[in-house]
Order: C-alpha cells, then sequence, then structure tokens
C-alpha cells in the first residue's frame, strides 16, 4: 500500500521475555543517534583544552545483554558514513548500547583522544551474566565495569561514586515507567552542573497514560484500589515529588483524550528537569515506528547545561536524519522504496510552519544576530528538534527572509551573496 511504511518485524512489548531475540527499528534508530551522539559528545570534551578531559563516562542504567541475536540498522549506517568510513571499526548490527559504547571506548583509544570510561547496571541476573560475557573480549584493554545484577536504584550510589568527577553521558533506556524516579533525575543533574554531561532517558508515553489511567476518585473494590495505589506511586516518583497533585486533576480532565495528556506530561517532566533537576536545557524527541505513526513508540528526553551545542548543533540533524529514514518503505523485493512525495509534502509543511515563526520570533530580538546563532536560537525556541537540518533553516528560511526583504545584513559585503553565517542581521521593524 503505497504511503504506509511496513514494519521489519511484528510489533511485541518492549518488555517481552524474547526483547534481545531481534532488534526492532525503532531500537536501532535510538542506537544510531547514541553513535553519533556519544562520538560528538566525546570529541567535544575529550582532550587536554581548558574545558576538555582526559577521561569521559558513559553510564548505561539498563544495559540488558548488550547484544541481539538478529539485528538491523547499523552497520548499513556506518558503511555509508563518511566520518566512520576512516576507521577499522567493527560495528554490527546486533550491537546494543554496551558494545556500542565499547567499540567506541576503543576507537577512541585507538586515535588517542580519550579514555571513555564505560559503566553498566543489569538487574536481571541471566541478562547480567551475558553482558559480562558479550563484553569480555571487547573490553579487554578498556577501563568498563559491569555491576552484579541489581536494580539501578540500588546501583546509582555505587555509580555516583565511581565517576571520578569526570565528565559524563548518562543513557537511561528504561522499561515503561518505572525504575528510575526524579530524585535520581535531580542528583545526575546536580552532578553534570559541577562536572559536565547529558542525560538520556525514554520516556514511554503511552505507559504514562496506562499508569494515570489507574487513577480514580472512587474505586469499586479495596484490591483495584490498592493495585491503582502501586501505579500511582510509580507515575509520582517519575513525575517528581507531589507530582501527582497535578497530574491527577489533568488526567481527570483529559482522561478521553490520553495522547493529549502523554503530551501534558511530557512537557510538565521537561518543565521540572529545568526547574528543579537544574538543567538549562531539557528538550524531548519522538522515535516512530512508521512516519505515520500517530503515537510514538516512546520519546527520548535529553537534559543538557549546554543546549544550545547539544541540542541545536547535535541533536536536531541527528534526529532530522532520523526522520527522514522513516520514509523508506520495505517491498516485497526486499529493496527499500523511498516515499519522496511524501516527504517532500511533510518538508514544505514543516517549511510553512517555519516561515512564520522565525518572522516572530525575530521580531521580538532588539539586537542584531549571526545566521548561525540564529538558525541555533530558532531551533531552541520552536521547542522541537529536528524539524529541518540546519543547512535548510540556513538556505530555506534565512535565505527566504532576505529574499523577502524581510531582514538588514550588519555591514554587508559586496559579494553577490552579502552575508555568511558569521554576518549579522536583525528584523526590519
Amino acid at each position: 500500500m503505497e504511503g504506509k511504511q511496513l514494519s521489519l518485524f511484528s510489533e511485541e512489548p518492549e518488555n517481552s521475555e524474547n526483547f534481545f531475540e531481534r532488534k526492532r527499528d525503532w531500537s536501532a534508530s535510538k542506537h544510531r543517534i547514541l553513535l553519533k551522539y556519544l562520538q560528538a559528545f566525546c570529541y567535544n570534551l575529550g582532550g587536554d583544552g581548558n574545558y576538555q578531559s582526559d577521561h569521559i563516562n558513559y553510564v548505561d542504567g539498563f544495559a540488558g545483554t548488550g547484544k541481539y541475536k538478529e539485528g538491523i540498522g547499523i552497520e548499513d549506517f556506518v558503511n555509508n558514513s563518511n566520518f566512520w568510513a576512516k576507521y577499522q571499526h567493527n560495528f554490527e548490527n546486533t550491537d546494543g548500547s554496551p558494545l556500542i559504547a565499547l567499540k567506541c571506548a576503543n576507537l577512541f583509544n585507538q586515535e588517542r583522544r580519550v579514555n571513555l570510561r564505560c559503566f553498566f547496571v543489569e538487574a536481571e541476573a541471566e541478562s547480567n551474566q551475558q553482558l559480562k560475557e558479550n563484553c569480555r573480549f571487547l573490553g579487554k584493554d578498556l577501563f568498563y565495569k559491569v555491576y552484579e545484577s541489581q536494580k539501578f536504584e540500588s546501583a546509582f550510589p555505587g555509580v555516583m561514586k565511581d565517576l571520578n568527577r569526570y565528565p559524563t553521558l548518562f543513557f537511561l533506556d528504561t522499561f515503561a515507567v518505572k525504575g528510575v524516579t526524579f530524585e535520581h533525575i535531580c542528583e545526575i543533574g546536580n552532578y553534570v552542573r559541577q562536572n559536565k554531561g547529558e542525560l538520556f532517558i525514554l520516556f514511554h508515553n503511552s505507559a504514562v497514560a496506562r499508569h494515570a489511567g489507574h487513577y480514580k476518585t472512587v474505586y469499586d473494590s479495596i484490591k483495584e484500589q490498592k493495585t491503582a495505589e502501586t501505579y500511582i506511586e510509580n507515575l509520582t516518583k517519575l513525575l517528581g515529588i507531589n507530582s501527582d497533585q497535578d497530574w491527577k486533576p489533568k488526567w481527570l480532565e483529559l482522561k478521553d483524550q490520553p495522547q493529549q495528556f502523554e503530551k501534558w506530561a511530557l512537557e510538565y517532566f521537561k518543565k521540572r528537569m529545568k526547574i528543579e533537576a537544574g538543567f538549562r536545557g531539557a528538550t524531548s524527541f519522538e522515535i516512530k515506528e512508521s512516519y505515520s505513526d500517530p503515537r510514538p513508540k516512546y520519546s527520548i528526553v535529553v537534559g543538557s547545561n549546554h543546549p544550545k551545542k547539544a541540542f541545536g548543533s547535535f541533536l536536531n540533524d541527528f534526529v532530522w536524519e532520523e526522520e527522514r529514514l522513516l520514509f523508506f518503505k520495505d517491498s516485497h523485493t526486499g529493496i527499500k522504496k523511498f516515499l519522496e512525495k511524501e516527504w517532500n509534502s511533510e518538508q514544505q509543511k514543516r517549511l510553512a510552519e517555519i516561515k512564520t515563526q522565525a518572522i516572530q520570533t525575530f521580531g521580538k530580538l532588539n539586537d542584531w544576530i549571526s545566521f548561525e546563532d540564529a538558525i541555533t536560537h530558532l531551533i531552541l525556541e520552536m521547542n522541537d528538534i529536528g524539524r529541518l537540518k540546519r543547512t535548510h533553516y540556513n538556505n530555506d528560511v534565512l535565505d527566504w527572509l532576505y529574499t523577502e526583504q524581510l531582514i538588514e545584513i550588519k555591514h554587508p559585503s559586496k559579494q553577490k551573496k552579502p552575508y555568511t553565517l558569521k554576518s549579522h542581521f536583525r528584523l526590519k521593524k
């Protein structure tokens, strides 16, 4: 059927017992973003510069076995990447996040850039043992630690002590709502504020609504109420202390619109991350199975103290690239077909919206701004990373503002195009 992307695998719950039998396409998307961001993070902070460090930490709080029996999505990416083509890498489709991190650590060691120290937590005993076995060969001559099988909340104090005040990328690939509390997020926020770093945490949109759905003002039985209390407690721990005072009335208001509640809860969570956990910026992006899905598999929330670089420069283009991949459709011939018509339609729709937003955003500025900073400012103001690639913001939005004579250039050059990314402009009043 034209316009519908076919799933590579049948849909199964993320917490099923055979999760590591095969990697789903949405997990592959998550892993590609992790690979790209881990490289960018280590290249940015690794080194002997004033703000850099010879050692960087990577914390994987829900590591699993580290490897899938069947996999997709990594080999094609690295083999077609101009950046990774420079290296003798051994990335495989079956790699989970721990093996991706260890293989990055090995490459960084080879080029003597930075020592990437990896910390892995996995609660389930059998998966923990498999993780140790999968890491043993790859981790030779690398700094890594697999904690004994225990829940993340139990391992957390020890993990934080082991970080040694080095910049840290936290990757918390949780299942559903349980596993991480807002108190953990606040501790992580305090750590990265003092020592640099970023937090990636999965936000399971539909699970949040399911947990909220157990709340009622009146219950049919004591048993039903006791069950509901467990779900209510888990959701409240994730969203923050006393958050039930906010989410309970919001759920009653939106219980017939669960996706609207999910969106509200996501924005509420990010707002508290900035106000209470101390992150200067908190953003999110959706991981979907197909471009036409009305609801994502989950969202990934990112907290950073340097949102201009983390969100505006790194993540924006990574997310855009992943969204474009959603427009490749599997066919019975085994050859992927790009849904160009649908992709171009989506891009034109976004472009029209962003042009309007750009006029409103730059109209609020009282001073000159460089074209480069304007792109980042617009991305952050829209609170929706990955809408366009940075080059598209420049070529299709800012150039359009100039062509339509809506902006004036400070000290324009005499070239055919009188400005560069470093040039400054302001909106004409």
